[in-house]
């Protein structure tokens, strides 16, 4: 069965555990769509200035020649030295499409070769070849998932001839993206143990502390002796335990002590109410005791112990036959032993054995 500490740190680091977890789901989603829209964004962003730079460096409309594409009067047609700046200049790859087919490029395919001669992937055809807009998101570039923007490009007649391609591959943001997870999930991990010890210190020291003192001090009530109050200081709910306890200790031992007076006035006064068993040698020797006895001692538990020891007297009894006899420990028995003795009212004698060490004999004296 496990501790009372052990659940109150499992309790706690797993709601931590699954509060960090829903938290970084949460970022997650929340983290990916904020790349997604920041990629997008720069996308379209991107696209913007190569337009703006083409009709700058190359004025004119756009136009087909014999199978051939141009911009004003310069073939766009195997011009890599425009997209390769264009890839400089924004950190994407670049395409110029003659309809649905890659004349310019600086993707290239699984060999290290530009793409020159592949075609657009469909739904990007259908998009702008086919309803005349732009294309913003997520593509498959030659077999390569890209963050991508499409602009078609027209003639003077207002006519589809071509697009215009910018886009960065996705690897980049999904990179960025789980690198930031990882870095959140070692700080998750870091506090989550922090916090856990946290609060094994803070258990042990707020609860499971003063409850072990509170413990000890039922116990030693439950075996005979009222014990010391619980020294436990918390003002929460311990706190008020331990007082508690305490309050019940001090009632106890006054109860003992105002019980132990009416039981010595009444074989004082010979009542018939006190037993025949109680001799005039006991009686005679019980007034030797001071009304207030040692802490931990009771007098009517110390009356019981003396009148065992008057049965007793003529064979006399060891401590742990006096513990059988008036059913207490062995602890609390001796401690009662030790006391009548230092009041000089019995005898000891040591009886040897063939083994050990040698066994005590107390007789009341006489």
């Amino acid at each position: 069965m496990r501790s009372l500490k052990q659940q109150i740190t499992l309790l706690v680091v797993g709601a931590i555990i699954v509060m960090t977890a829903g938290f970084m789901l949460a970022v997650f989603f929340q983290t990916r769509a904020t790349a997604l829209l920041a990629a997008e964004t720069k996308a379209m962003s991107d696209l913007a200035t190569v337009e703006a730079l083409i009709n700058l460096q190359y004025p004119g409309s756009w136009k087909v020649k014999d199978g051939v594409l141009y911009k004003g009067n310069v073939k766009i047609n195997g011009n890599y030295a425009l997209v390769d700046y264009v890839e400089r200049l924004t950190g994407d790859s670049c395409t110029i499409f003659l309809n649905d087919v890659r004349v310019t490029t600086t993707v290239r395919d699984k060999h290290g070769n530009r793409a020159v001669g592949t075609r657009a992937s469909s739904e990007v055809v259908q998009k702008v070849l086919g309803a005349g807009q732009e294309y913003v998101g997520e593509a498959y570039v030659v077999g390569r998932k890209y963050q991508t923007a499409y602009k078609p490009i027209t003639d003077d007649s207002g006519k589809i001839i071509g697009m215009l391609y910018v886009g960065a591959p996705r690897a980049i943001y999904d990179t960025i993206l789980y690198s930031s997870l990882k870095v959140m999930g070692l700080v998750a991990v870091v506090l989550t143990l922090a916090i856990g010890l946290g609060v094994w210190v803070f258990t042990q020291r707020t609860i499971i502390d003063p409850l072990q003192e509170i413990i000890a001090g039922t116990r030693q009530v439950v075996l005979g002796s009222p014990g010391l109050p619980v020294a436990v200081h918390s003002k929460n709910e311990i706190g008020e335990l331990a007082r508690a306890f305490n309050q019940m200790v001090e009632g106890m031992q006054a109860l003992a002590n105002e019980l132990g007076k009416v039981v010595s006035f009444a074989q004082s006064e010979g009542h018939p109410s006190a037993g025949n068993a109680v001799t005039p040698t006991k009686r005679k020797e019980m007034e030797r005791f001071p009304e207030e006895l040692p802490k931990g001692l009771n007098r009517i538990t110390l009356e019981q112990v003396v009148r065992f020891l008057e049965r007793n007297k003529e064979n006399g009894v060891s401590s742990d036959e006096v513990a059988g006899g008036v059913n207490l420990s062995k602890v609390t028995v001796r401690r009662y032993l030790d006391y009548l003795e230092q009041c000089g009212l019995l005898d000891i004698d040591q009886k040897y054995g063939s083994v050990g060490r040698p066994l005590k004999i107390y007789r009341i004296k006489t």
